[in-house]
């Protein structure tokens, strides 16, 4: 007698107790990123510590459920071994910066200033010296790096299963409704405030948890394009025929706007508000830079491209009706000249600075108090202290040298093209990759205006997101475990 069929394993209860602990710790995970936006955008060092411990102990837990039961990883680290290669000549390279090893010839010239001064003091103590002008900068900024690296890491292999990738699409879009939310009412009801802080700029912008509007508007912009492509998915997994008439296939579109996509426009057009709200012209681009990388990326995949131009239209009229309703401030900054933004100079005269240090950087987090030594006292507002660069690439030539930046540089772009070529040869691309290649638009057009990636809640929800699609890129018909 034929026995019954096996029913078929769903989340957190799958077929083997390893896979059901790993979909705890994927919990884990979506747990940790929404957390990160929550302490002003993970941007004191209190939050940098339990950020850290967060996601160091799901990676601890995660490698120790791979010991005991046995298994392989899901994605074998032979497939990323260029990768691996990369990243740890980066680490390397910022713990030899900051490390005493390098010959003195090496070291930054205000270590032989500081000791030549140090040796007038009676009973005074040697002083070692080092690439980096500020270790301790330094060593933060490692561990924000490595934090982001372990966030990566661990979406990549959890996200390989299919459940999970598609959870975790709907977890970024309800993690960030969630914070637009709590932001347009923040700014209705407490303008004055963010979260339990006296704000002390941006009183008639939305920063939602944020200290900095323009850090918010890229993580909404991150929100934004998560939503859309929710909602495109949505459609995709419910189209029509194309040997339906057009009636019908009419007729099913509007019945899945009803039963399944209108939760997701509503969800769209919060999110769409936020971001109008912050008032950021680069941070509102690139948001639709964002939109416009995934609608192409959305024609270049789908059969049915006349599904996605219906679904696109949509979704960018809701966001410019938010535009037109709360936008009258936006325009207005649109309408000031960039030519009185003080960040171009600055970020001109930290890439004349690079000359004097192209190989070995000025150090890891250097920039802060490094840069002070070239703004001049006449330019620049000299009452103003310009910790940022407000150019994450510049920024990095400064403190890194042209070599180590580059490598990094190399890393994402790769990183990218790998996802974006196996996305080609899959016949229908999971969403999630379509999205990390679309806020990678989004991020990494604002990090040239901006220092918003170097704020911790969008640093690592971007690398998160970015292993994930990563995961889902390779088509199942691939074995990546081995």
């Amino acid at each position: 007698m034929p026995g019954k069929p096996a029913r078929p394993a769903g989340f957190l209860a799958r077929r083997t107790r390893h896979e059901t602990y790993n979909d705890l710790i994927f919990i884990g995970l979506l747990m940790c990123v929404a957390w990160v936006p929550f302490l002003l955008g993970s941007n004191r060092l209190v939050a940098w510590g339990i950020n850290a411990v967060l996601f160091g102990g799901l990676l601890i837990l995660f490698e120790a459920g791979l010991l005991i039961s046995g298994t392989r990883h899901p994605v074998a680290p032979r497939r990323l071994w260029w990768a691996i290669l990369l990243w740890t000549g980066l680490l390397g390279w910022i713990v030899f910066q900051l490390a005493p090893w390098a010959p003195a010839a090496w070291q930054n010239p205000f270590w032989q200033l500081a000791r030549d001064a140090l040796t007038a003091l009676p009973d005074s103590v040697p002083l070692q010296g080092s690439l980096s002008v500020t270790p301790d900068a330094g060593v933060r900024g490692l561990v924000m790096l490595l934090t982001s690296s372990m966030a990566f890491y661990l979406s990549l292999q959890l996200c390989r299963d299919g459940r999970r990738a598609d959870l975790f699409l709907r977890a970024l879009a309800g993690i960030a409704v969630g914070y637009a939310l709590f932001g347009i009412a923040q700014h209705a009801l407490t303008p004055r405030m963010v979260l339990w802080f006296e704000r002390e700029a941006y009183f008639e912008q939305v920063t939602s948890t944020f200290i900095n509007k323009n850090s918010y508007a890229t993580y909404t912009g991150i929100g934004l394009v998560a939503t859309v492509g929710l909602l495109i998915d949505v459609y995709r997994r419910a189209g029509s025929r194309r040997d339906m008439p057009l009636g019908l296939r009419a007729a099913a579109f509007v019945e899945v706007t009803l039963k399944s996509a209108g939760a997701i426009l509503a969800a769209t057009g919060i999110v769409g508000i936020a971001l109008v709200l912050t008032v950021s012209r680069a941070g509102f681009i690139a948001g639709m830079a964002g939109l416009v990388a995934l609608a192409l990326l959305a024609l270049a995949s789908a059969r049915r491209r006349w599904l996605i131009v219906a679904i696109a239209v949509p979704a960018f009229a809701v966001l410019f009706a938010a535009l037109a309703l709360f936008g009258d401030e936006l325009g207005g900054r649109f309408a000031l000249q960039g030519a009185n933004d003080l960040r171009w100079p600055v970020a001109l005269r930290a890439l004349e600075a690079v000359g004097d240090a192209p190989l070995t950087g000025f150090g890891y987090g250097s920039f802060d108090r490094m840069f002070s030594v070239y703004r001049g006292a006449e330019a620049f507002a000299p009452w103003h202290h310009w910790d940022k660069a407000h150019n994450t690439y510049i920024e990095l030539l400064f403190d890194l040298g042209i070599p180590a930046a580059a490598s990094l540089f190399i890393l994402v772009g790769a990183l990218l093209t790998t996802m974006l070529a196996n996305m080609l040869r899959r016949d229908a691309p999971h969403m999630i990759t379509l999205v990390a290649l679309a806020v990678s638009a989004t991020v990494l057009s604002h990090a040239a205006f901006d220092f918003s990636l170097q704020i911790q809640a969008v640093a690592v929800t971007y690398w998160a997101i970015l292993g994930a699609g990563l995961a889902q890129s390779w088509t199942r018909r691939i074995d990546t475990a081995a």
